[in-house]
């Protein structure tokens, strides 16, 4: 009874120390090119010159969700005027290849490695510039039968880790304006450690199973 007592304790202190997750994927963001005009947000026709162009900010994140096949990115750029673009966007439909899915892609970067790259074709969501949403066009979020890319050289402008998307947006009257465009770098987040908690079960439900052992061998002899 005793070892099988310390045996439920063995197995219970594993489940706590491993319990299931999903797989997703996190990442810091940053602007893909730097200089006078930053490449992160680039708003085509709503403004001119190096207005169009948006920093983005510490704290922009893109995750994935490998699982559910969705991500979202989320942060804020910033002008040279200091207009500040708050980015709300969730995506679906990942690919690991755009192999006979009659989608393009975006090859300013790196060529196109399905090896190292992935891929959304759905997004949706609000990039709200100076308090004014622009929507995601729910028929078409992609201009020119693109996807959201994302990669090693997926960012249409360097070979890094990064990604890109040309993105088909609504004014709030629902009028369609040319695409807008982001280019950004990606470093992953540090992976989150488990609780010492967890450790601390396991050990102390191996440590009863082995005393059991010792008891049973010592009442044996």
């Amino acid at each position: 009874m005793k070892n099988k007592l310390a045996l439920g304790a063995a197995i219970m202190a594993m489940g706590f120390a491993t319990p299931a997750q999903a797989d997703i994927l996190n990442y810091d963001v940053s602007n893909a090119t730097g200089g006078d005009c930053p490449h992160g947000l680039w708003t085509n026709t709503l403004n001119s010159g190096c207005e169009r162009n948006y920093s983005f900010q510490d704290g922009s994140l893109f995750s994935v969700d490998t699982d559910n096949g969705t991500g979202t990115f989320t942060g804020t750029a910033i002008n040279k005027a200091g207009t500040v673009a708050t980015l709300d966007l969730s995506l679906a439909g990942l690919l690991d290849t755009l192999d006979g899915t009659g989608f393009g892609y975006k090859a300013g970067g790196g060529a196109y490695d399905p090896a190292n790259q992935d891929y959304f074709t759905s997004a949706s969501g609000t990039i709200t510039i100076g308090g004014t949403a622009y929507t995601l066009n729910p028929i078409d979020p992609m201009a020119g039968n693109t996807v959201f890319q994302f990669g090693t050289g997926a960012n249409d402008k360097t070979g890094d880790l990064g990604g890109s998307a040309w993105l088909n947006v609504l004014n709030p009257t629902g009028w369609a304006l040319p695409h807008f465009d982001i280019n950004f770098d990606l470093t992953r987040s540090p992976t989150q450690v488990p609780a010492p908690a967890g450790a601390l079960l396991l050990g102390l439900g191996l440590a009863g199973v082995w005393g059991a052992r010792r008891r049973k061998a010592k009442a044996s002899a």
